[in-house]
């Protein structure tokens, strides 16, 4: 069964996406594929991944007012991540304790070119 947004189909029978315009990043079944970084937190990237080898230092890039993206941190190395003083942390302004969780769900919004704000969700199974 087609889907139609006013009088335009956008996904016809065969689930095939039509006269969809102006989307970016890139998407697998509109799920983000998952790409490994290395100290970039790029916002033209939806999902990204690091493992931390050593003492990380991050910077951003690619950001405008509503960008967004989500960064999957694993800190089992001990290793901390550090970010720019124009991140703003959700949890009081804070940045996280690190040390508590292995794994970490990041989430990064662009309020503007210069402010992120950003929010963690530590996990240590």
């Amino acid at each position: 069964m087609a889907i139609k947004i006013g009088t335009n189909e956008v996904i016809d029978n065969s689930r095939s996406l039509l006269n969809v315009n102006n989307l970016s990043g890139d998407y697998d079944d509109f799920q983000p594929n998952v790409a490994t970084i290395g100290t970039v937190i790029d916002f033209d990237t939806p999902m990204m991944y690091r493992f931390l080898t050593s003492g990380t230092t991050f910077t951003e890039s690619n950001k405008s007012a509503g960008h967004t993206a989500v960064l999957l941190l694993d800190t089992s190395t001990g290793f901390i991540p550090t970010f720019g003083t124009n991140i703003v942390w959700a949890e009081s302004g804070n940045e996280p304790l690190w040390a508590n969780n292995r794994y970490w769900v990041l989430s990064f919004t662009c309020r503007n070119t210069t402010t992120v704000f950003a929010a963690a969700t530590g996990y240590s199974f």
